[in-house]
């Protein structure tokens, strides 16, 4: 059966077991979209086609007992008449494997058993970008050497434009020529904001329209998986005020490109070497606990917070950025990998053991600056950091200056105590202590208005 512009959409089910498609038909019951289980047997069979609905979404159940998985990745890019988003649910047996799998082809996973709230977020994600491709334009084929068509890079050969108001995700991952006009179809390059280990930022303006936005580019498809957790998460936090809003997202050149709300304004970092009065560091500091509690009300841990990760606009509304190394607990476990910037970091963060009271730690950090005008310690780039952090002890504020009311003072060196079992166990637990104890916090009667050191970053 030919396609038509009344085929009907539906998410392939390759191989899941009957509580896993349970779990999907839930999720896309809302929408006109239909299950497509089909057994592993069938993906073997050389006369299996789907020519009767537009597939959206794959999604294959990783069971090495049944061959080589990676083969069956690649075999239902093979069935399918272009290409969709491929999900593949991997039990904990075969995590080695997941590294064959994305090159096969996958463009995430989620670990077994499912969690119904968290892998929610990511399938819809996938989702949302799988209806988006449906609605592109449908590839023709090249001829290949032979003189027949050939489906091998059709998407990179791929020329064309979503049609308006598409939604989240925009789909590219053609190799761009160097006259093809603007990158992502519709956002111009203007400069390049920053740099760092996941890849590079740029502001871009949308073409025929005066919107700037923020342009986060992986260096490497390597980075793909790690786009698209970072994409999930900031999903999850989409509705709090002082969260950079996810855009869309595109792909190019087989990397997924987050594209998200451009902020004007300049860094906490800036503002402080500046100088800035008592009431603002307060009412930020409000602030960034509240997204920061937020944050962890879904159990996701930032991972990263430190000034130059907080941008304040002219009217003093600051957005906590770069989502980047964070990790959301409710279905991830904290990875044994150490992250984020040293200054901000604590102990047990420096070994690959982060928890929500480790962002504890960085807000003690930040409400120190605030209330001393000094790092609470400086590593002078010491070759062995944690031992810094392990052997130096943290002045309290109010040997540094008296003026600290003694309760900021005790909240302080709550936040900073090494043991992390010691300190609040996340920023909800530090709201409410703070909260209670100085309740005219925001109003710069806390703070002391002129700290007696001077700001350093160490």
């Amino acid at each position: 059966m030919a396609h038509s512009r009344t085929t009907s959409q539906a998410v392939l089910l390759a191989g899941l077991l009957p509580e896993e498609t349970a779990l999907i038909k839930k999720l896309i019951s809302v929408f006109d979209i239909e299950a497509c289980p089909i057994a592993i047997s069938d993906l073997k069979n050389p006369g299996t086609v789907f020519t009767d609905k537009e597939i959206c979404l794959a999604v294959f159940h990783a069971d090495e007992k049944c061959g080589r998985q990676d083969r069956l990745i690649r075999r239902i890019s093979e069935l399918l008449s272009r290409p969709v988003p491929l999900l593949v649910l991997v039990p904990e047996a075969s995590t080695r494997r997941i590294k064959n799998y994305v090159q096969a082809g996958a463009d995430d996973y989620s670990l077994l058993p499912l969690d119904e709230d968290s892998f929610s977020v990511r399938f819809y994600i996938l989702l949302e970008w799988g209806q988006a491709l449906v609605q592109s334009p449908k590839p023709s084929y090249p001829w290949d050497e032979h003189g027949q068509q050939s489906k091998k890079n059709l998407w990179r050969r791929l020329v064309g434009r979503l049609q308006e108001g598409i939604g989240f995700f925009s789909p590219r991952s053609l190799t761009q020529e160097e006259d093809a006009g603007p990158i992502f179809y519709k956002w111009r390059q203007i400069r390049k904001l920053g740099s760092g280990g996941f890849g590079d930022v740029w502001l871009v303006q949308e073409v025929g329209r005066e919107q700037l936005a923020v342009a986060k580019i992986p260096h490497d498809r390597g980075m793909n998986i790690r786009a698209l957790r970072s994409a999930a998460i900031l999903k999850r936090l989409i509705h709090h005020p002082n969260i950079a809003e996810l855009l869309e997202i595109v792909k190019e050149d087989g990397k997924y490109i987050l594209i998200q709300e451009y902020v004007d304004g300049q860094t906490l970092q800036q503002l402080l070497e500046r100088g800035i009065t008592a009431g603002q560091k307060e009412a930020l500091f409000l602030q960034l606990l509240a997204v920061t509690a937020y944050s962890h009300h879904h159990r996701i841990m930032h991972r990263d917070i430190k000034p130059e990760n907080i941008l304040v606009t002219q009217e003093g509304k600051l957005k906590l950025l770069d989502f980047g190394i964070a990790r959301d607990l409710s279905w991830q476990k904290p990875d044994s990998v150490s992250e984020g910037s040293l200054e901000y970091m604590p102990p047990e963060q420096l070994r690959g053991q982060s928890s929500l009271a480790s962002d504890v730690w960085s807000l003690g950090v930040i409400l120190y600056i605030f209330a001393t005008g000094r790092v609470p310690f400086s590593r002078d780039n010491s070759p062995h950091p944690m031992d810094v952090i392990i052997d130096t002890d943290i002045p309290p504020p109010r040997l540094i200056d008296p003026r600290v009311p003694v309760e900021l003072d005790r909240i302080i060196v709550q936040c900073l105590q090494k043991d992390p079992d010691r300190r609040y166990a996340d920023a909800i637990e530090m709201q409410n202590d703070l909260l209670r104890a100085l309740p005219t916090f925001g109003k710069g009667e806390i703070i002391p208005a002129a700290p007696w050191g001077d700001w350093s970053v160490g």
